[in-house]
């Protein structure tokens, strides 16, 4: 088993949150008509925000309780002046530190700031060609704005991610920007997976592949010689004991406000880490203690599938879509099914 897988299992046996998800803000310059939060799409105001001294509490107590991996995110994580302080607090913890953002707010100083802080990537999100992008975004000019960020950011010797949530709208352009990724030297993810908003909208779900678009676009794209290699997420599962996924046993995710999950696309909120330790709610929350008790077998529709050993279902969507964690999820049948042929059809040449 590589060390990695083995770090995987241990840590779901154990719970411990070895990998989590700090989102700093809901506020955002954008307004991406697919997005979760209701607070960058005008339905909700973005609520309080945790000062920089509670923030540097709760990474104190999130490496004692074993994490590793962390990723600063919002909205846009950049409109907090304090993320280079923050960034390199989490550094004098250890942290493997990411950022995900639109790349606006950034300067050449901010860049050389988070290259010392010991971060180790960026990953921006963008949508295809220029126009296309800025009619996702819903502001013009964010392609060039978004472009020029990550381009700073790669001088600067900070590894860059292209990250593109596949939709109807710009499937037909997924290997235009595997091209452009692997012109300017950036990695590249494809998430397939659009989810209802947090607040229960389901407008963005108009633009989800259906399941046939979606196999002709990984199709196309396994076929496409320019460009980087790509990863097409979610994966199948990477552990090999029986657990349902890794929310609220190996992650866990803090909201602005100091909201504790087990997952951002689970939002079921455990409690505030303004008002509780970590150590006190990761070890006696009612919901987790119930929820980790949940295997394989209690997925009832779910647990005789001929494509459940390739299926990445997470509970959040089922819970979002289906009002049932439990449930399976259209998303993740499709993707099982895609993701099965293909290896088949891999292990058949």
């Amino acid at each position: 088993m590589l060390p990695s897988a083995k770090l995987n299992d241990l840590s779901l046996e154990r719970c411990v949150p070895v990998s989590v998800i700090a989102e700093l803000t809901r506020r955002c310059p954008l307004s991406c008509r697919h997005c979760y939060l209701p607070e960058t799409r005008g339905r909700a105001k973005p609520g309080r925000e945790l000062t920089t001294a509670r923030w540097k509490n709760i990474l104190d107590q999130l490496a004692e309780a074993g994490a590793l991996y962390l990723v600063f995110t919002g909205g846009e994580p950049l409109l907090r002046p304090d993320l280079p302080e923050l960034c390199r607090r989490a550094k004098e913890l250890n942290f493997d530190i990411r950022i995900f953002s639109t790349g606006f707010g950034l300067t050449a100083g901010l860049a050389r700031e988070f290259r010392e802080a010991g971060v180790s990537a960026f990953e921006i999100s963008f949508y295809g060609r220029p126009a296309l992008h800025d009619s996702v975004t819903g502001l013009k000019g964010s392609f060039k704005a978004s472009l020029a960020a990550a381009r700073l950011l790669k001088r600067n010797g900070l590894k860059v991610k292209l990250k593109t949530p596949l939709m109807k709208l710009n499937a037909g352009q997924a290997a235009w920007l595997q091209e452009l990724a692997g012109a300017e030297g950036f990695e590249l993810s494809f998430d397939p997976v659009l989810v209802p908003a947090n607040d229960g909208d389901t407008s963005a779900l108009a633009q989800r592949l259906t399941g046939p678009e979606l196999a002709r676009t990984v199709k196309k794209l396994g076929s496409t010689a320019a460009g980087p290699s790509y990863d097409l997420s979610p994966a199948p599962p990477a552990f090999s004991a029986d657990f349902l996924c890794g929310a609220g046993r190996n992650v866990c995710a803090v909201g602005p406000g100091g909201e504790l999950y087990s997952c951002l696309q689970l939002p079921v909120k455990l409690g505030n880490l303004a008002r509780r330790s970590f150590k006190d709610i990761w070890k006696n929350s009612p919901w987790l203690k119930k929820w980790r008790r949940a295997r394989v077998k209690d997925l009832n529709a779910c647990s005789s599938c001929a494509h459940l050993d390739f299926c990445s279902r997470c509970p959040g969507v089922s819970l979002l879509e289906e009002g049932d964690m439990f449930a399976p999820n259209k998303p993740a049948c499709e993707m099982a099914e895609i993701t099965h042929r293909r290896l088949k059809a891999r292990a058949g040449n």
